[in-house]
């Protein structure tokens, strides 16, 4: 996984460096026209044009590079296909980088589940995910009836009774949150954050303020920000917690929340745990 996130970033970081490059191109389609309107003074064999630059708001005279080659149409027309392309690449690696950066979120949300791992059924579980997700090669012999691993999320108590669940995984936290929880049980998840998805059950009633701000502290606790204090965790009914069409595991999107700052607790974390 630490491979699969590293190549991600680099494949970032050179894109990224791509975009830059695009960000002059209108200069591109301004130089093609200051060379459709001086194509008089052109000929083949000329090397520069050197010329009023009429989008400079102060007139100053421009050196445009040509190729001898070329005759004076073409050269204008180079501009504009280098103009053009820089145009397309824009529009292809703007795609491809909001792509890139799902798939680093993804594997450094897998990262952080497998630190959450207790035993060989919850690394299995994450092996499984990866196979489903194709960063892991499924073996030819077992395709189509292998044995599929499931594991239970964290049960802990908040102090006044109420039941929270903190999911270990991807695939835990989209059963919690997709499938098994109600609409009016509350979901916590840190701001922005790697961490796990966290069920506060609610029984159909109105949660008090320290089951909410406990819940609050185990998703805090159970998060990449588990060192930090003053962390913000984000929560809302599950009813405004939504999976998008072909998002990976774990991967959802939300409305209309509040937000608590909270200090993760692994004391807290001992005591309301179920065993």
């Amino acid at each position: 996984v630490t491979t699969a996130r590293d190549r991600t970033a680099r494949k970032i970081a050179h894109q990224e460096q791509e975009l830059e490059a695009t960000q002059d191109r209108e200069r591109l389609r301004e130089l093609g026209d200051i060379l459709t309107s001086n194509l008089h003074q052109m000929h083949r064999g000329m090397g520069c044009l050197r010329t009023v630059d009429f989008y400079d708001p102060e007139g100053a005279e421009v050196d445009i590079r040509l190729d001898p080659l070329l005759t004076p149409q073409q050269n204008a027309a180079k501009y504009y296909k280098e103009y053009n392309k820089a145009k397309t690449a824009q529009e292809m690696l703007t795609q491809q980088l909001e792509k890139g950066r799902r798939e680093l979120d993804y594997l450094n949300s897998v990262l952080e589940n497998i630190t959450l791992a207790e035993g060989e059924k919850d690394l299995g579980e994450i092996r499984q995910e990866l196979t489903d997700t194709g960063y892991l090669r499924r073996a030819s012999k077992a395709k189509g009836r292998e044995k599929r691993v499931s594991s239970k999320p964290m049960e802990f108590r908040s102090t006044a009774g109420l039941r929270i669940s903190v999911g270990k995984n991807n695939t835990q936290n989209d059963l919690l949150t997709c499938k098994q929880a109600f609409k009016s049980d509350i979901w916590f998840h840190t701001q922005k954050i790697h961490g796990s998805h966290v069920i506060l059950w609610t029984e159909g009633g109105t949660p008090d303020l320290q089951s909410l701000n406990e819940a609050a502290c185990l998703a805090a606790w159970f998060s990449q920000a588990r060192d930090s204090s003053k962390v913000p965790v984000d929560y809302t009914p599950v009813k405004y917690v939504k999976k998008p069409n072909g998002a990976r595991p774990g991967m959802v999107t939300y409305t209309t929340y509040e937000t608590a700052w909270v200090t993760p607790d692994g004391e807290l974390a001992k005591r309301l745990r179920v065993k």
